[in-house]
């Protein structure tokens, strides 16, 4: 359990140290959840479990300094367990969308600190002691990282047994309700990105790929057992095929723009020379 813990408390502070960089997206669900698998000597689980949780925060982004939940944290925490306890997504679910959002409370409380540190940082420049300014810099950074990797080793050192009996405690209507929301979930996720990115121009290519995943996915091939006829669904197209062809049509649709933009700009007229001529008559006269 040692082991774990210093391993969750790796990854979270890895992930905010990514965040700290820039807006790397390499902190989102499908990458830094697939790491955590691997750590932890889960690799299948931690990818299967990183794609599912990525398509529930699919929708979740931060805009400017707005944070609607700390999406990093609540899939590090809800995987983590659900590995660690040998528990399903429906676990997973259930702790990583409020853990998440108790992660905004941390996170805005790190950036209060943070932010009063400002005037300590401006003396520092007025009085250009640059060495106190490095010193105070690496000190509030590895303050950070360190709040963090205390965060994720502390929360499963002490919240392992605690977790594993609500897990336990949980009824089953509740817990087949946990199923029903963690089907529900990623439509919600992709409905919130269709409603950011949604233009009318795109409504074609939409309902394509809605084709294409409803008609040509499975098809039901028929078999004889004993006279038993049955039917089992067969693949056509995966997903992966259907992205593939929607990475084509992509790169058509861009490369007709950039033609289309390039003979745009050929077609309109230069009035360098005109207004040359008009400075010099001004000048002159």
């Amino acid at each position: 359990m040692l082991m774990n813990a210093l391993i969750v408390g790796f990854v979270v502070a890895f992930a905010k140290f990514i965040d700290w960089w820039g807006s790397t997206q390499l902190s989102r669900p499908i990458f830094i959840v697939a790491v955590l698998g691997i750590l932890l000597g889960h690799p299948t689980e931690g990818i299967i479990l990183g794609a599912q949780l990525e398509l529930i925060f699919l929708g979740n982004i931060s805009m400017g300094g707005v944070m609607p939940s700390d999406i990093t944290l609540g899939s590090i925490f809800g995987a983590a367990f659900a590995m660690i306890l040998g528990s399903n997504l429906e676990s997973a679910i259930a702790l990583a969308v409020p853990i998440s959002m108790l992660g905004t409370l941390l996170y805005s409380l790190m950036k209060m600190v943070i932010t009063s540190l400002v005037p300590r940082f401006e003396k520092h420049i007025r009085d250009r002691n640059y060495k106190s300014f490095n010193r105070l810099w690496h000190l509030q950074f590895w303050g950070f990282e360190l709040t963090y990797f205390l965060l994720g080793f502390l929360v499963i050192i002490a919240g392992t047994d605690a977790v594993n009996a609500l897990i336990q405690a949980i009824p089953d209507w509740v817990q087949k309700s946990m199923t029903v929301a963690s089907t529900i979930l990623p439509a919600i996720g992709l409905a919130l990105l269709l409603k950011m990115l949604w233009q009318k121009s795109l409504a074609p290519y939409y309902f394509l790929g809605f084709g294409l995943g409803a008609f040509f996915f499975y098809q039901k091939a028929t078999t004889v057992t004993k006279g038993v006829v049955t039917a089992q669904p067969t693949n056509i197209l995966s997903l992966v095929q259907i992205a593939f062809i929607g990475f084509i049509i992509a790169a058509l649709v861009v490369m007709a723009e950039l033609k289309n933009s390039k003979k745009k700009n050929e077609h309109i007229p230069t009035n360098s020379t005109s207004m040359d001529d008009e400075s010099e008559d001004f000048f002159n006269d």
